[in-house]
């Protein structure tokens, strides 16, 4: 495994032990993450939003908004919230089996531990796809 997929291992080990005290602080963390992604995974998580514009939504309250952002355009996702206040999050990348779900407090949080789950997914299986349209 490689240093990057243990770090986004560790992002969502974060996520299920409410390591962020906040949701933009998830956000922040992952995009961090994203930035310093290996050139092979780019096709699965191109295009996304910009650090400057995470930043604008994050700035107004809108974390699930910044969290689909991030996730962006190349992902099918659920996000839903019971009514006690868990929250769920499922996550698929376009044209891949693997999915990732997540169970937390926050909406946004648990979106972004399902798309960790996700990516952790189609890294392990090998078939990252290398023709994924941007």
């Amino acid at each position: 495994m490689s240093l990057w997929e243990t770090r986004i291992l560790t992002f969502v080990e974060a996520c299920s032990v409410g390591g962020f005290g906040a949701a933009n602080e998830a956000i922040l963390a992952l995009a961090d993450i994203l930035d310093e992604a290996p050139e092979e995974v780019a096709p699965i998580i191109s295009p996304r939003a910009s650090r400057e514009r995470l930043i604008q939504l994050i700035e107004v309250d809108a974390h699930i908004c910044a969290a689909m952002e991030l996730v962006g355009p190349l992902c099918g996702i659920l996000v839903s919230r019971s009514p006690i206040g868990s929250s769920s999050g499922l996550v698929k990348i376009v044209d891949e089996v693997e999915e990732g779900n997540f169970f937390a407090a926050d909406p946004a949080v648990a979106l972004l531990g399902a798309y960790g789950r996700a990516l952790v997914s189609v890294m392990t299986s090998g078939t990252i796809p290398s023709d994924v349209d941007s």
